[in-house]
């Protein structure tokens, strides 16, 4: 098997695991925290991502440099100087941002979180820990920058995977006999935090090639990647702030339990990504090395490749989720009026995650590149336009009108970007991008999912009820496998050898 498809499997199978653990508590974290309590852990969730502002760009650039240094031989000093020097600065930061969160989480605390059942002392606590936690959470996205970089994949999913389990499992254990569940809740958060940074700091170390010398620190190691790593930490900034703006605004315009509600239908959603996330993890250094080889036909054949897979990986499970919310919701929740406020607010947003999703092979091909301004120069205008939709249809219409608006709004940008990226990058590819890559994924998913659910007659509920889901996921993907042209390539493949 090759390295590509093995991370690809890996990647797959770490995130299929830790979406797995982070969807199947919410149920119970709901029903022994309650639904404001769970609002805190919705806002914890929104805050997390934000911390990759301060990454600076230095995740995504040590995975491209260690990829770039593994194609060429002699390489190994640079690889271990570039992780020591990049890991220098990522901790000084660190300390400044340990600094800032003691010095803010009280004014977080009482100016921004409309508790009403839960102690101010309860909320400023958990706010404090919440921040400690990612302070050191945050490294871990250089950590496993690197290991992507280098292709062990496989090691790292197998880290994440027993993390996910530990933080999971462990948090649930907390919650059901501490006296204070959601204080219990956050220090475990905080705890598992450093244990996952110590995990993946030392796998990353120890995967590195020996030299037989030391690691040093190069200043002008910093000075040759810091204009790249500026260019994506911009558009990491903006991608990021169109993803989590609703939130933001949200969680000081109503109330925490209403944002409990966005919360859970976000909690679905944000599961899509980890979907997009192994194809573009396993893809990305196998398109710098192409890349830094100059070998653009390879590289557009193996772009067009991940950009497929990532569509039938989406599609089918993003079909099912818009026509089956209110059932899967139900089943998954078991609570009426949650279903009831949450489900088409769900359906809505898994519109703008899918397109969201899609821009990840694009993005990628642009970091190989290391050609960042094509994309600011697009999400910058966006994001001016947003903010105000958002504030205005959140004002007006709730919940669903800034699900609505960050749809709407991620549709029309995400295929402005594409479009862009391609005539930059690889001219000529746009029509072979939107027809084979889109267009046959897209609707072959859609339109047999959505045919499905008109067929059914009878109630979606218990073991029927997720029989019948699966067997609809399953049918899609199988049609759609067929209308993707990877796919239907590798699989005429296999049916000719067997004959």
């Amino acid at each position: 098997m090759s390295t590509l498809k093995r991370n690809v499997i890996a990647n797959y199978a770490g995130k299929a695991w830790a979406a797995i653990i982070n969807v199947a508590f919410v149920p119970l974290y709901i029903k022994y925290m309650g639904i404001e309590a769970y609002g805190l852990v919705g806002i914890f969730a929104t805050i997390q991502p934000l911390m990759t502002i301060l990454d600076l760009g230095l995740s995504p650039s040590i995975n491209r440099e260690l990829a770039r240094y593994s194609a060429s031989p002699g390489q190994e000093q640079m690889m271990r100087n570039s992780v020591r020097t990049l890991e220098v600065v990522y901790w000084g930061l660190a300390a400044v941002l340990c600094g800032v969160v003691l010095l803010l989480s009280p004014v977080v605390a009482a100016k921004w979180v409309n508790a009403q059942a839960l102690s101010f002392g309860v909320v400023k606590q958990s706010v404090l820990l919440m921040g400690l936690s990612m302070v050191f959470q945050w490294p871990v996205g250089f950590y496993s920058g690197g290991l992507m970089g280098l292709q062990r994949q496989v090691l790292f999913n197998y880290i994440n995977a027993a993390l996910w389990t530990l933080r999971g499992v462990g948090a649930l254990v907390v919650v059901i006999f501490s006296p204070s569940p959601v204080l219990a809740f956050f220090w475990w958060q905080f705890l598992m935090s450093i244990v996952n940074v110590a995990a993946v700091a030392v796998a990353l170390w120890r995967s590195l090639p020996a030299t037989g010398a030391a690691s040093r620190f190069q200043y002008e190691l910093i000075r040759s990647v810091w204009r790249l790593a500026i260019g994506m930490s911009l558009v990491s900034v903006v991608i990021l702030l169109f993803n989590q703006l609703d939130k933001i605004i949200l969680s000081k315009q109503i109330s925490l339990t209403e944002f409990g509600y966005y919360s859970i239908a976000w909690q679905v959603v944000g599961s899509l990504f980890m979907l997009y996330y192994p194809i573009y993890c396993a893809f990305f250094p196998v398109l710098t090395q192409l890349q830094a080889k100059n070998d653009v036909a390879s590289l557009t054949e193996v772009y067009h490749k991940g950009c497929q897979f990532m569509s039938l990986a989406v599609m089918p499970i993003s079909a099912t989720l818009v026509f089956f919310s209110k059932e899967i919701l139900f089943l998954w929740i078991r609570d009426p009026v949650t279903v009831a406020h949450c489900h088409v607010i769900m359906s809505v947003l898994i519109v703008g995650a899918t397109f969201n999703g899609l821009l990840y092979m694009p993005y990628s091909i642009m970091q190989a590149f290391g050609r960042m301004k094509v994309i600011l120069y697009i999400f910058i205008p966006f994001l001016v336009i947003y903010v105000p939709l958002l504030m205005f249809s959140a004002k007006h219409y709730g919940l669903l009108g800034a699900a609505t608006t960050f749809s709407g709004v991620s549709l029309l940008q995400d295929l402005i970007v594409i479009t862009l990226i391609h005539r930059c990058i690889i001219p000529g590819e746009n029509l072979n991008w939107f027809t084979y890559d889109l267009f046959y994924p897209l609707v072959s998913s859609f339109l047999l999912c959505g045919g499905l659910k008109l067929l059914i007659t009878w109630p979606i509920t218990g073991l029927v009820g997720i029989a019948t889901i699966a067997s609809c996921f399953c049918a899609t993907l199988a049609i759609t496998a067929l209308a993707t042209p990877i796919t239907f390539k590798y699989l005429k493949r296999y049916v000719v050898a067997d004959a």
